[in-house]
């Protein structure tokens, strides 16, 4: 197989295979079994993952930027989705209690 594009051809069609997966998951979230009777949604989830991680890191290399900036992006934003998700647990509770 030929990378073409700089490996964003790659990357977005790694990142659609991602979608179906997340999108599987929330629509069979009580169950990890897929309607196709395939693998578990979490394993395809995993495998999903890693594979756009790599392209990220595919493309990143190919654009010459600087990974540590990347990596310092995500941490960062993983921060803010952390913080969103304890005020919506939060404000769950509030309206529970």
């Amino acid at each position: 197989m030929t990378m073409a594009a700089r490996g964003y051809a790659k990357l977005i069609e790694e990142m659609g295979e991602l979608t179906q997966v997340a999108g599987k998951r929330l629509a069979y979230y009580t169950t990890d079994d897929h309607p196709d009777g395939g693998p578990p949604l979490r394993e395809r989830l995993v495998n999903e993952m890693g594979d756009v991680i790599a392209a990220i890191n595919f493309v990143a290399e190919q654009e010459d930027l600087d990974w540590s900036q990347v990596i310092m992006r995500s941490i960062d934003k993983k921060r803010v989705y952390e913080q969103w998700h304890a005020e919506a647990h939060n404000n769950v509770d509030a309206v529970d209690g």
